[in-house]
């Protein structure tokens, strides 16, 4: 059992995690009033790019925006896995069966449409060379109290696995991928990723948190 020294690091741990990985911390200056309001679905659509987009996309591809956003989140991976911590702007999840990020944005260090860059960037990252296939890719607008969020969501689930073997197992690589977007009252907010592995006897166990890590951002091992 845990001592109460123990316990209430443990519990500011979780609340941290909490706050970030929920889009309820966006509604904590409403009045009471706000806060209870029932949320109102305004529009739910699949993720549409205009051509404007897209050439952003193609630009920010090329450029050393795209190159230092990589190797910084990487960089501030390896040292909260080494030294337990890292830029006030990412929080990690290591949890077993669940691990991701999150990247708080700042206006004053991003531009906001490369965060939708590199939203999209992982979408297809993961798409293209793990042959992640794409479950959902939806956009969601929200009205709750004063507050108008949109949602983007990315979900990717492992390669189908076809002609196994009686008894084989399905390779579920990182397991099933979620890549949101979230933007508050029109402003880009957070940008999260998190891996959710299958522990059961079907599947293989998933590769490494890291793998991932390395994969996206393009680290050469």
């Amino acid at each position: 059992m845990n001592s109460p020294g123990q316990a209430l690091p443990l519990m500011r741990f979780w609340e941290r995690l909490k706050n970030i990985f929920s889009s309820y911390q966006y509604y904590e200056q409403a009045t009471l009033k706000d806060k209870v309001q029932e949320e109102k679905v305004l529009c739910h659509d699949v993720i549409k790019r205009c051509e404007t987009d897209n050439e952003y996309y193609k630009n920010w591809s090329a450029s050393t925006a795209k190159t230092n956003s990589l190797s910084w989140l990487y960089n501030e991976y390896l040292s909260y896995r080494t030294r337990g911590r890292c830029d006030d702007a990412l929080t990690f999840l290591t949890i077993p069966s669940v691990n991701g990020f999150a990247i708080k944005f700042d206006d004053a260090r991003w531009h906001q449409q490369d965060f939708t860059a590199l939203f999209d960037y992982f979408k297809n990252k993961l798409s293209n060379d793990e042959s992640y296939w794409v479950q959902v890719s939806d956009s969601k607008t929200i009205s709750k109290g004063i507050c108008t969020e949109i949602i983007e969501r990315h979900y990717l689930k492992p390669p189908l696995a076809l002609n196994l073997s009686y008894g084989e197992k399905r390779n579920q690589k990182f397991g099933n991928l979620m890549i949101t977007l979230h933007a508050i009252n029109g402003k880009v907010d957070t940008l999260k990723l998190s891996a959710t592995q299958y522990n059961d006897h079907l599947f293989e166990k998933a590769i490494h948190f890291d793998t991932l890590m390395e994969l996206i951002c393009n680290v050469k091992c």
